[in-house]
C-alpha cells in the first residue's frame, strides 16, 4: 500500500525541514512526498533545494493560494490513499504504518486520525475534534458488534474538524468524485472535508493520534486577521450546502445536522471577529447568502452529533439571521 503525502510551502523556512522530515520518516517507507512550492520565499527555498530524497515530488509555482497548490499536487499523486500536512505540522513515524494496518484490516474509501495540537505557549492538548471521535466510540460500544453503519459514520465524520491532516482518501475516491479544493477562496478546507465524506462509500475512524498541528508560531493565519478573507466562508459554506443538497446523503438527518453545525460555527465565528466597519457588509451578505439555502439545513435533528452542545444556540443563530434577511 502506498501513501502520497500532498504539502504546500509559503514561507515556513527551517519550519519545512522538520515537516518534511516527519513524512520521509515514517516506519511505512512505500511512499510519495509531494512538495508545492507556492512562491516560497528564499529561506523556505534554500530548504528544498537541498532534498535529494527520490520519494519526494517537488513542483513549483508562482503564489496562487492554497487550493491552488493543494489542487496540482492532487493531479501528481501515485499513491493508493492520499493525505495533506501543511509545512509547519508534524507526521508522527509510525502514522501511515497505522493507518496501512487498519486499511488491511477494514477496507475504506476515507480514513480519519486524530491529532495532537500544539499551542505557541503550553503543554501539548488533544486537537479539536477529539470529543467527536470519543462520543463516536461511545455510540459504536453501546451497538456492539454491529458497531456503526455508514451513516451514522458519515454523520460523526462530519463533526471532526475540517482539516487536512485528519483524513487518508482513497485516490480511486477521488478521480471518481472529481473532488478538489475550490480556489480563489479560503476557508476551503470545509467544503472538501464535507464532499469527501458525502462522497465515500466506506468511511473508517481510526482512534489514533497520529499528527500534531501547530497554532502558527511564527507567522498569523490568514484567517487569523479581521480582513475581507472572512466574507469567504459566506461563500465557501453557501457552496458546500447547496452542492449536498444535490446529494443522496442529504437525506441522512445526522449527517446533514453535523454538517450544518460546523458551518455555522464557522460562519458565527468570523462574525464575531470580522472589523467592526465590515460588520454590517458581513451581516447584510450573510443574510442573503443563507435566504438562498435549502431550509431544511437549518433545523437540525436532536439526534445529530453535537459534541461541544451547539445545536440550539446554532441553529437559532441561523433562524435569526433568516427572519432578518426577510424583513
Amino acid at each position: 500500500m502506498k501513501f502520497s503525502c500532498v504539502m504546500t510551502v509559503f514561507n515556513e523556512g527551517a519550519l519545512a525541514a522538520q515537516s518534511i522530515a516527519s513524512v520521509l520518516n515514517q516506519t511505512h517507507e512505500d511512499l510519495q512526498l509531494v512538495i508545492v512550492d507556492d512562491g516560497a520565499d528564499a529561506q523556505t527555498r534554500a530548504v528544498l533545494q537541498g532534498l535529494q530524497d527520490p520519494r519526494i515530488t517537488l513542483l513549483q509555482q508562482a503564489n496562487d493560494g492554497l487550493s491552488s497548490a493543494r489542487n496540482r499536487g492532487l493531479r501528481h499523486c501515485s499513491g493508493d490513499y492520499i493525505c495533506f500536512l501543511d509545512g509547519d505540522d508534524l507526521r508522527a513515524p509510525w502514522a501511515f504504518a497505522e493507518v496501512a494496518q487498519a486499511l488491511q484490516a477494514q477496507p475504506a474509501e476515507l480514513l480519519l486520525v486524530r491529532g495532537v495540537m500544539a499551542p505557541p505557549q503550553g503543554r501539548l492538548a488533544c486537537f479539536m475534534d477529539e470529543d467527536s471521535a470519543l462520543l463516536a466510540e461511545a455510540e459504536a460500544a453501546e451497538a456492539g458488534e454491529v458497531g456503526l453503519d455508514l451513516a451514522a459514520t458519515k454523520a460523526w465524520a462530519a463533526s471532526h474538524e475540517p482539516q487536512s491532516a485528519n483524513k487518508f482518501i482513497a485516490r480511486d475516491l477521488l478521480a471518481r468524485a472529481r473532488l478538489c479544493f475550490p480556489n480563489d477562496h479560503f476557508f476551503e478546507d470545509i467544503l472538501f472535508h464535507t464532499l469527501c465524506i458525502a462522497q465515500a462509500r466506506s468511511v473508517h475512524l481510526l482512534a489514533s493520534r497520529s499528527f500534531t498541528y501547530f497554532r502558527r508560531q511564527l507567522r498569523p493565519q490568514l484567517t487569523g486577521a479581521s480582513s475581507e478573507i472572512r466574507f469567504d466562508v459566506i461563500a465557501t459554506t453557501t457552496v458546500m450546502f447547496q452542492l449536498l443538497a444535490a446529494h443522496p446523503d442529504c437525506a441522512n438527518a445526522r449527517f446533514r445536522g453535523a454538517v450544518s453545525i460546523g458551518a455555522l460555527r464557522l460562519l458565527k465565528w468570523c462574525e464575531e471577529r470580522i472589523a467592526r466597519h465590515q460588520l454590517g457588509a458581513y451581516r447584510a451578505l450573510l443574510r442573503a447568502s443563507l435566504g438562498q439555502v435549502d431550509p431544511q439545513f437549518f433545523v437540525i435533528s436532536p439526534e445529530t452529533p453535537d459534541p461541544r452542545n451547539e445545536r440550539q444556540s446554532l441553529q437559532s443563530y441561523a433562524q435569526a439571521h433568516l427572519m432578518a434577511g426577510r424583513a
